[in-house]
């Protein structure tokens, strides 16, 4: 779609043309409803939240309605079974990115990562006493 033409600009327009796009058996309940649903929003602005838009939140409720939760679920579980191979850092923060986006984590929030990477790191390190009595803590990889 072309951004700089009018129905781009204009929520309610956008949305119409979005629910025109969709085709098939699968989609045609969802369509009707959202059809609907953007009359009374037409009827009734203060339908839509205050910093949203029609066109906003009837993507919201396409990505609810279509979204696959099974891949939400399997990407959890490779997250918690994510580990760095070989001191590959770029694989392993590209790997935590791809399944972090599925699982709609926050990758804005720096605590995600931090967290994460604790969790796998405290696995595999242990503190170590020296001389002078203060721990200090030695890397040692478990075998996998």
């Amino acid at each position: 779609m072309n951004y700089k033409a009018d129905i781009a600009r204009d929520p309610i327009m956008h949305s119409i043309y979005f629910l025109l796009l969709l085709e098939g058996l699968k989609h045609e309940g969802w369509v009707d409803a959202a059809d609907r649903w953007l009359y009374h929003v037409v009827e009734d602005p203060s339908m839509i939240p205050c910093q949203s838009n029609a066109w906003k939140e009837l993507k919201k409720r396409f990505k609810e309605a279509f979204s696959d939760y099974a891949e939400r679920k399997r990407a959890q579980d490779e997250l918690k079974k994510l580990k760095m191979k070989n001191d590959n850092l770029d694989e392993y923060l590209a790997a935590f990115k791809t399944h972090a986006l599925c699982t709609d984590i926050d990758m804005n929030d720096h605590t995600n990562l931090h967290n994460h990477l604790l969790m796998h790191v405290s696995r595999w390190t242990t503190p170590k006493p020296i001389n002078n009595g203060e721990p200090q803590f030695n890397v040692s990889r478990r075998s996998t």
